[in-house]
């Protein structure tokens, strides 16, 4: 998961600190390949509303999900289309 230390770490989108108190969205390090456009935002929080107004924001979301089921086979695991992620168990059923 990204390291997030409020007040301290920059958005990657905007450049601006991430303070205590504001929405964030933070990934694990999906992305392995550091040519792949989207690899700079694997790994990192950025600002929740930062987040929702970028324009890579679906792409993003899609490989997000792609690539967590390539990686964790039967994971249940995904990302929603506002940047919030969703974990359940195998015994969850759902």
């Amino acid at each position: 998961m990204a390291i997030l230390i409020l007040g301290h770490t920059d958005c990657p989108l905007c450049d601006n600190v991430i303070a205590t108190g504001q929405r964030y969205v933070a990934t694990l390090h999906f992305l392995q390949d550091q040519s792949h456009p989207l690899w700079r935002y694997s790994d990192a929080a950025m600002h929740y509303d930062c987040f929702q107004c970028w324009p890579c924001r679906e792409e993003f979301v899609a490989e997000y999900n792609r690539t967590i089921r390539r990686l964790i086979p039967g994971s249940r695991s995904h990302m929603k289309a506002d940047g919030t992620t969703t974990t359940r168990s195998a015994v969850d059923g759902a």
